[in-house]
């Protein structure tokens, strides 16, 4: 088959630092940090859109991407594997994809460049590679004429070289030693009396903030290093923080009796536990809310019954939709995220087939199920 190249363009987004992508779950990001002295992280933007071979990425094929890194993370290479070496072969990742999220119509993947990944750290840095592209399998689905691309079972998220197959996706953040968004390494001053190079305190107090942010500093190596003792660091601190830390014990012997506390229970097992009875309410009349606005928006049994189940198509793509839904919005809030919804274009061609009939076809030599929609195929595809 003739290789086609597909490009999904997009429009710029603002920086955005790495800690607003969150981690999935288990992510040991000290570990990654641990005995690495040229540590980076980045995070790329991958907009929803069309590519150059006519198929529209939904919003949705992007939000499945960002659940399988949530839930399993993704590594990275450079360029792609070959698709029949994909079962057996291991090939070392140059980037571990930690963390994801979604924001608008575009999906944020956060990652860490591999300690040994020397040169692609520096190419990064330099500008060289600024691309990625998606290796998986794409679910495909026929609507209005247009190929939409609704889901997408990712294997990896690979690095590209400048403008070649995949997406020209920005790069909205780096964090690492001594490196800024431009490549560059902070700024020092010429000291021309010993001839070297040293930081003003202000530099120096900035870039240890950054090293305690990375974990490469703690508080405990300062003040050992220092040779500080705890009543030389108390006689430091000033008369207000002294009021605060007495204000916050007198809140907390409060707190212990409104708990009703005693003996030798725990006031954070106590403040757990009522923590835990308060979302629990929350959550119940959050659902019903829910539940009372769907009745409400869609008449049909079939399709709110097909909504709670994610094994079927509008099922899954309302999966991804429900998230937005928050339990301080407001029945009016609701129910407009529910007509946004239901008004995609992509929702509403899969809703109006609830309301065709359609006979059963034949597939190779069997009865196909008449649910079954035949325009939904898989592929696997890089993107």
């Amino acid at each position: 088959m003739k290789k086609q190249m597909m490009l999904l363009f997009g429009g710029l987004s603002g920086e955005m630092k790495t800690n607003e992508v969150p981690l999935a779950d288990g992510v040991d990001l000290e570990g990654f940090k641990k005995d690495d002295d040229d540590f980076l992280e980045v995070i790329v933007e991958i907009p929803a859109g069309p590519s150059t071979r006519g198929w529209n990425y939904t919003k949705f094929a992007l939000q499945s991407i960002v659940e399988k890194v949530m839930r399993s993370t993704l590594a990275g290479f450079l360029g792609h594997q070959k698709p029949e070496e994909v079962k057996n072969r291991f090939v070392d990742p140059v980037t571990h994809w930690i963390g994801a999220k979604m924001e608008g119509e575009s999906a944020f993947f956060r990652g860490v460049i591999d300690k040994d990944a020397t040169k692609l750290k520096r190419w990064i840095r330099t500008g060289r590679v600024k691309q990625v592209s998606i290796f998986g399998y794409p679910k495909l689905t026929t609507s209005n004429g247009e190929t939409q691309v609704t889901d997408y079972d990712a294997l990896s998220i690979d690095w590209t070289p400048l403008d070649r197959s995949g997406m020209p996706t920005k790069i909205v953040a780096l964090s690492g030693e001594m490196w800024d968004l431009d490549g560059k390494g902070p700024e020092f001053k010429e000291d021309k009396d010993k001839g070297g190079k040293q930081m003003e305190p202000k530099e120096l107090l900035q870039k240890m903030k950054e090293m305690l942010g990375n974990k490469q500093l703690t508080f405990t190596m300062i003040a050992g290093e220092m040779g500080w003792k705890v009543d030389q660091i108390a006689g430091e601190m000033d008369a207000s923080w002294l009021k605060e830390k007495t204000q916050a014990e007198k809140d907390l012997e409060s707190v212990s009796q409104a708990l009703g506390v005693s003996g030798e229970m725990s006031v954070v097992d106590a403040a757990k536990k009522a923590a835990e009875a308060v979302e629990e309410n929350k959550k119940y009349s959050f659902e019903k809310a829910v539940g009372e606005m769907m009745e409400t928006q869609i008449k049909s049994d079939a399709i709110r019954k097909d909504l709670q189940d994610d094994k079927t198509v509008i099922g899954r793509m309302w999966s991804y939709q429900r998230p937005n839904l928050k339990p301080d919005m407001t029945k009016e809030q609701l129910a407009a995220e529910m007509d946004a919804f239901m008004k995609d274009p992509v929702v509403a061609d899969i809703v109006s087939q609830y309301h065709t009939d359609k006979s059963p076809g034949i597939l190779g030599g069997k009865e196909r199920n008449s649910t079954e929609s035949s325009s939904l195929k898989t592929k696997r595809v890089s993107i």
